[in-house]
């Protein structure tokens, strides 16, 4: 028998079995095929559970802690995914002590995507966020304190800039920027649409957006520097933006330290208007009033915390050309108001043009309103010039203004110009009296050459020629420049110092006999020449009024109506300083300026009396009695 066949069979289950595996391997294979099941469980759970979650409360006591406000927010919830979302609702910021409202950001919803790689990452790419429904206000409190920092920071550039997210698109709509300006003046943005478009980190970011700034509709536009730039706050950070009003746009080319105070600017400015209403607007300004003039505008344009300033501005004020030195703002401390500071050259100011074009006009003349603010806003200081200027009758060259705004006054102290063949300077103020306005003015007349002044006052030939000086003192009440000189009390003195005089004029005022068989021939130089002038609303009288030449001395006395165009005068000759052939018989002057009667007159005993009286200065203001008494004509103690 084979050896197989002598073998018994064993059963299979009486085979012989390996060594036993110990008990604790396979529970633990058993643990971990749990742990790894549940785990994945669980990952599979959050990722659909998660979006039910509302983390508002977690977010809102970590957002707390950080900014050192109160945070509240309605709704978080997110999404998971290669693109985490994001979407959260009712957030409110709570403001600052002493703020103006509780909150200084609402936000009604926004939504996010972000690269969840990136993010676990700690580098977080903001593929879109869209905000709706957001209201910011920046302001600051009474001690100064601005209500977007956060934290104690004192300035933007203690906590940088590298927060700025990689990002590709953000878009707000219906929203707005309040900001409420030291002096309390709010100036309201309203975000229509707005856009900021990215590729990439390194390349400029798109700007574009339509809305209203202060109620005007407006929008802004430009290419802005890169992410990088923005997060690495030494570099100033590059713009160029365009915002258009209307028919008015305004452009900046430059670059900031502070972008997102839009501080620690500097860069070139240019601005086109058809008319200054969209830019008075924009401030908050009344329109009413105002003429519709071109204005073209550029310069080198800085901010540096509360002053605005644009340097070396040129350009055209209604087609015009303009230098200058200084256009400035500077705001106010809180509760104080802005200051202006005007430093402008001008080739032309036509005020006739511009006053008729705002609708400033009396009687088909140019009328130049007059206001005075208790409490203006903003103060104003201006330094103008111009080559020519015009208004009414009045063609100047060579003006010079220096003026100010401040309250309860309009301050001029200066204002100078040749007109007339004079040189005339003026300094004086514009204040509220009872229910009217009140200007004063101290005007000087230099250099003065008669026949000018002879024609703008209407008069017919003078047999004067040479040069006349004089000083006024001026008080005028009105709502308008017109009015107030309209009626204005004018006290003056006009002085000759050399001149001549028609020879006949005084053979006439004495009488000279030798008149009656010939005509005087020739002039005959003046020696000394005063005119004393008192007038209240265009009617005045003129005395004394002196003349003395080698051939004698005439005075008089005369009264005058601008209103009416006439006058009164009668002139005598004094005995002791005429010829032997005079009969010193008084002559009268009566009549329009431009063709008065000439006759005999009689010289009353008052008359008479009156002419050998000293010279009365009471009505005067005393610095022009002393400067009458300089002049040779003028007699204090009679004759």
């Amino acid at each position: 028998m084979s050896e197989a066949e002598t073998k018994p069979d064993v059963p299979p289950a009486e085979q012989p079995k390996g060594p036993p595996r110990p008990r604790w391997l396979r529970r633990a294979l058993f643990t971990l095929a749990g742990t790894l099941l549940l785990l994945g469980s669980l990952a599979v759970a959050t990722w659909f559970i998660l979006p039910r979650l509302n983390l508002a409360e977690l977010a809102a006591e970590q957002a707390s802690a950080r900014l050192g406000r109160p945070v509240a927010i309605e709704s978080l919830r997110v999404t998971p995914g290669s693109r985490l979302g994001i979407a959260i609702s009712g957030v409110t910021i709570a403001n600052i002590e002493g703020g103006t409202r509780a909150e200084m950001l609402r936000l009604d919803r926004a939504t996010a995507e972000l690269d969840l790689l990136e993010l676990l990452q700690g580098k977080p790419v903001l593929h879109a966020l869209d905000v709706a429904g957001l209201s910011l206000l920046l302001e600051r409190n009474a001690a100064r304190a601005a209500n977007w920092r956060f934290g104690g920071q004192e300035s933007a550039a203690a906590g940088g800039r590298g927060w700025l997210p990689l990002f590709q698109a953000i878009r707000v709509t219906g929203s707005e920027v309040l900001l409420r300006t030291t002096g309390g003046l709010m100036l309201p943005t309203r975000i229509e649409t707005a856009s900021l478009t990215s590729e990439g980190l390194h390349a400029h970011v798109q700007l574009s957006a339509a809305g209203s700034y202060n109620g005007v509709a407006l929008t802004l536009e430009g290419p802005l520097d890169s992410i990088a730039t923005f997060r690495d706050s030494a570099t100033p950070f590059s713009l160029d933006l365009t915002a258009t009003v209307g028919e008015t746009i305004l452009s900046l080319l430059g670059s900031a330290r502070d972008p997102l105070n839009f501080d620690g600017v500097q860069g070139q400015i240019e601005l086109r208007a058809a008319s200054p209403d969209a830019l008075l607007a924009l401030g908050g300004a009344s329109t009413e009033g105002v003429p519709r003039i071109a204005l073209e505008l550029s310069g080198t344009f800085d901010r540096q915390g509360d002053v605005w300033r644009i340097s070396a501005p040129m350009g055209e004020l209604d087609g015009a050309p303009f230098a200058g030195r200084l256009l400035q703002l500077t705001e106010g401390a809180s509760g104080e108001p802005d200051a202006i500071l005007l430093d402008l050259a001008l080739t032309r100011l036509d005020l006739n043009r511009m006053l008729r074009a705002g609708g400033h006009e009396a009687d088909g003349t140019a009328d130049l309103p007059l206001a005075v603010f208790t409490a203006p806003d903003p103060l104003i200081e201006a330094r103008l010039t111009a080559e020519t200027l015009l208004y009414g009758a009045l063609e100047a060259r060579d003006a010079r203004f220096a003026g100010a705004v401040v309250p309860g006054l309009v301050r001029v102290t200066t204002l100078a110009m040749q007109a007339f063949g004079a040189r005339i300077s003026a300094s004086g103020q514009l204040e509220a009296d009872a229910e009217d306005l009140r200007v004063t003015a101290d005007v000087t007349m230099g250099e003065a050459e008669i026949e000018p002044l002879r024609q703008a006052l209407g008069l017919r030939e003078l047999p004067l020629a040479g040069r006349i000086e004089g000083r006024l003192a001026v008080i005028g009440r009105g709502r308008s420049l017109n009015a107030a000189a309209r009626d204005a009390h004018v006290s003056a003195v006009l002085l000759m110092s050399g001149g001549t005089i028609a020879r006949e004029v005084i053979e006439m005022a004495s009488t000279d006999i030798r008149a009656l068989f010939r005509t005087a021939r020739g002039r005959t130089r003046l020696s000394c020449a005063i005119g004393v002038l008192d007038m209240k609303g265009g009617v005045g009288e003129l005395a004394p009024l002196r003349l003395r030449s080698a051939q004698g001395m005439i005075s008089g006395l005369a009264t005058f109506d601008l209103n009416r165009n006439r006058l009164d005068l009668v002139i005598g000759s004094h005995r002791q300083t005429t010829g032997s052939f005079a009969l010193d018989i008084p002559v009268r002057v009566s009549g329009s300026f431009a063709d008065p009667d000439v006759q005999p007159a009689q010289w009353s005993g008052a008359g008479r009396a009156r002419l050998s009286a000293p010279d009365h200065t009471a009505p005067l203001p005393p610095g022009l009695r002393d400067y009458a008494r300089r002049s040779p004509c003028f007699f204090a103690g009679g004759r």
